[in-house]
């Protein structure tokens, strides 16, 4: 069978490239913290390249990686933190894997020599070397008879540069008596122990021992240490156990153990019985019938690898299906014929589902844009000297992955920037009371279809002093247009070509070149980006991109006869004109919606299908659309049908004008182009009110709650709700009537009948000159006043407040306000009560002192 070899390297370029990633994962995390997984993670994914490039004969990939995977072998054995010299190693290593893999190691092997050499110059320090004679070398030979160079010889045993030579009898002993042969070392203790006798003497008692004495390293026996001398011995010796069990259960400190020889139990071929052969084949046939009963319990693979260009073939098939779909329910209409029909439209349905589940075949997860991240703010840390903390979040926020690669690019510009320009030095940062360590965050939601990405940072923010200099600098405007710009639209200016308001140029950015790049990839994507800040709080820059780019529910409208798609998840609702509800503010006409002024825009006007505003006529009808910063009105003539459109990309000429995100052929054959609401926002520079009406949305919600106005008649303090008061009004006494029983004052125009509650509530007051405040409030039997003394506040509890059962009188309940009782009125109900009383007569009769 012939091995298809190119798509098996297609496969290790694929797999290496996952390995990568986790290896680079690993080694952030260990520059964090040691972690032994994460360093086991780290080594298998090198040691898996190594093996693989070895089999498709890539010897560059192949010899660094068994470079990198020593240095990582001796890591692991010391299990100590990488220092910050290494993990830079790590990642270069990383980085020319990367390189190697993706030029499939056609690359100059001058530049993987020379990092091959870097890794053995770290082999080579006193650490590893440290490491490397922690466990003694070692070898079996034969006795000979004669040597021209007689080694040292202490017993069986002989040393010759720095190694010890065990005879192999040794071993035939240790596996005649079923035990394992290992070598330990320790230091000799006083002068009577030079030979070791003491020590061993110990040892013998936990285990056999074939051979002691001096243990000879090179020319010396001995090492020194601050002048004193440790003498170090060793011992061959017979044990049972495992290698960390003799370790762990030694009566003396071991220097080292190494293992010898490590016994382990074979079976006797020859000596078995024939009932022990049957036992032992209805075992293994036992053994292979549950092998494959435990294959066949096991689930088959999840995941199937799938090439793009087969995804983009079915997506397309989808799209053109739709088509079709939206073509046979047009015609299917004219057919009276019920069956037919319920029978098209369960296909229709099925259609969407189908396509529906095609979509999500592109789908990826923007973790696989988050991994790459960390790396970024590493290197931007030792780029810029800044410390930053990376929080990441929304991984698991799903977009097409034609839209991840082409955003990939934009986003590392923007957090490259948010580094740069946005996060200050420690110092500064510490100078202006903030933490040493910047933040910045990317983040990912779902909002009405679209995925809304933001990086956000908590540094200086823009300095619009700065980008109005630079604006007048380059001639964009002049002193006194920049004058009127607001800061959103400053802000804007961030993304035009050549624009930087860095005072030099870094290795990072400050070239100008770059956010409207940002721009362009993201309304090529289909999406939008903008930004704000606040001056020494930071910056944020925000973009909104569609799901998926292929096909879309969108809003059929005819304007000015023409057919146009708007994209529903920009809809809010939908509302047939009432010509009563329109009104105009500076000639720009607005709807009363729900106690808020809607911007309406004439799209037929707009749009160049018009010569001007047409008269709004009650057939017409206000799409609301919304985007992140704005809610305004399209006047349409006609609401079509809502349909499932397959977008179409536009030419270069239509794609500049930023109003229209795409095409889509029709049913019927016909073209409908596809309508960019944030477009047309920042085409008509409408000014963001969304956060004015949520704003006022909460104004409204707060002023639902009761409000109490306290105010006081002689020694006595009232309160009543605020929402029942029209006015408070001073007044003079001299301008008061009395008609019959009634006391009464002429009040723009209204004759106001007025009411003293002292009387009502029997309050002892001398001084009824001085009810020179009235409080105006409506009936329902039109305004009257009520006379107090004093205003004093407006509060929003009453503390110990109880209500009355009996509220009738008006009188609600009491309270407790600053260590005062206060008595709660309904000023309605109270003065129906006082004017129905018998004794309206003394209480509204009353002397007017001057």
């Amino acid at each position: 069978m012939e091995v298809d070899y190119e798509n098996l390297l297609k496969d290790y370029l694929v797999e290496t490239r996952e390995l990568m990633d986790i290896a680079e994962e690993s080694v952030l995390e260990l520059e964090k913290e040691y972690h032994p997984d994460r360093m086991n993670s780290l080594f298998r994914a090198i040691h898996t390249i190594k093996g693989n490039s070895a089999i498709f004969n890539l010897p560059s990939i192949t010899n660094l990686a068994h470079s990198f995977e020593n240095l990582l072998n001796i890591k692991r054995k010391t299990e100590t933190k990488p220092s910050s010299e290494e993990i830079s190693l790590y990642l270069r290593c990383l980085d020319m894997l990367k390189e190697l893999n993706e030029q499939q190691g056609n690359v100059d092997t001058k530049e993987v020599d020379e990092l091959i050499s870097k890794i053995e110059g770290f082999l080579l320090t006193p650490e590893t070397k440290k490491e490397e004679d922690a466990k003694p070398a070692f070898g079996f030979f034969s006795l000979p008879k004669k040597k021209k160079t007689a080694p040292i010889e202490n017993g069986d045993v002989s040393f010759k540069d720095g190694k010890i030579l065990i005879p192999k009898r040794y071993l035939e002993i240790a596996e005649q008596e079923h035990l394992s042969l290992f070598l330990v070392k320790f230091l000799s203790k006083g002068s009577e122990s030079k030979n070791g006798s003491v020590p061993v003497d110990t040892l013998l008692k936990f285990a056999k021992i074939l051979s002691h004495g001096p243990f000879v390293n090179g020319s010396a026996s001995s090492d020194s240490s601050n002048g004193s001398h440790k003498n170090v011995d060793y011992a061959l010796l017979l044990h049972s156990g495992e290698r960390e069990t003799l370790l762990k259960n030694s009566p003396i400190r071991l220097l080292s153990a190494s293992t010898i020889f490590k016994f382990e139990e074979k079976e006797d071929r020859t000596s078995s019985s024939p009932v022990q052969a049957t036992q032992k084949e209805e075992a293994a046939s036992n053994l292979v019938s549950s092998i494959v009963s435990k294959q066949k319990e096991m689930p088959a693979e999840t995941y199937l690898k799938i090439p793009l260009h087969l995804l983009d073939h079915m997506i397309n098939l989808a799209g053109e299906t739709i088509i079709v779909r939206n073509q046979l329910l047009q015609r299917i209409e004219s057919y009276d014929d019920p069956s037919l029909l319920s029978i098209v439209r369960n296909l229709s349905q099925l259609i969407t589902s189908s396509q529906e589940s095609v979509m999500r075949t592109r789908l990826q997860k923007l973790e696989t844009l988050y991994k790459r991240i960390p790396r970024l703010i590493h290197d931007l840390e030792n780029t810029t000297g800044k410390e930053i903390d990376l929080v990441l979040e929304g991984g698991e926020v799903e977009l097409d992955k034609n839209i991840i690669d082409s955003i990939s690019d934009p986003i590392t510009h923007m957090i490259r920037n948010a580094v740069d320009h946005g996060i200050e030095s420690p110092k500064e940062r510490l100078a202006e009371g903030k933490s040493r360590r910047g933040k910045v965050l990317l983040s990912a939601s779902l909002r009405g279809g679209n995925v809304i990405l933001k990086v956000e940072d908590d540094g200086k923010g823009l300095s619009y002093e700065r980008i109005k200099a630079k604006a007048l600098e380059k001639n964009l405007f002049s002193q006194e247009e920049i004058l009127r710009k607001s800061q959103e639209e400053l802000s804007e200016l961030i993304f035009t070509p050549g624009f930087s308001t860095a005072k030099s140029v870094s290795s990072t950015s400050g070239r100008g070149v770059g956010m409207d790049v940002v721009k362009m990839n993201f309304q090529k994507a289909g999406g939008t980006v903008s930004i704000t800040s606040q001056e020494g709080r930071g910056t944020c820059v925000t973009a909104s991109l569609p799901q998926t780019l292929s096909i879309i529910n969108c809003q059929m409208v005819r304007i000015s006869g023409m057919l146009f798609a708007i994209p529903q998840q920009n809809i809010s609702e939908l509302i047939l004109t009432d010509r009563k509800m329109i009104s105009y503010v500076e000639n720009k006409q607005v709807y009363q919606l729900r106690g808020h002024l809607l911007p309406l825009i004439e799209m037929g006007k707009e749009l160049g299908l018009s010569a001007s505003d047409s008269e709004v006529t009650e057939n017409k009808y206000v799409v609301v659309v919304h985007t992140e910063k704005h809610r305004f009105g399209l006047l349409v003539e006609e609401i079509e049908n809502p349909e499932e459109i397959v977008v179409k990309p536009l030419s270069k000429d239509l794609a500049k004008i930023n109003l229209y995100t795409g095409a889509a052929i029709l049913g019927d054959g016909n073209v409908a182009l596809i309508l960019d609401i944030s477009g047309i926002s920042k085409f008509l520079k409408l000014q963001a009110n969304i956060k004015d009406e949520l704003r006022s949305n909460q104004l409204v919600k707060d002023s639902s709650k009761a409000h109490y106005l306290l105010f006081s008649v002689g020694p006595q303090l009232f309160a009543t709700d605020s929402s029942l008061v029209i006015r408070i009004e001073q007044i003079d006494p001299q301008n008061f009537e009395k008609i019959l029983d009634r006391e009464l004052i002429q009040y723009r125009g209204e004759v106001i009948e007025l009411c003293r509650l002292d009387r009502y509530f029997r309050i002892q007051c001398k001084d009824h000159a001085s009810e020179r405040t009235m409080i105006l409030v409506h009936t329902g039997k039109g305004k009257k006043g009520i006379l107090v003394h004093e205003i004093h506040n407006v509060i929003e509890e009453i503390g110990a407040f109880t209500k009355n059962e009996d509220q009738s009188s008006g009188e609600i309940g009491s309270g407790i306000v600053s260590g005062q009782t206060v008595i709660v009125i309904d000023p309605v109900r109270m003065l129906d009560e006082i004017k129905n009383t018998s004794s309206r007569r003394e209480i509204t009769s009353e002397q007017v002192y001057e």
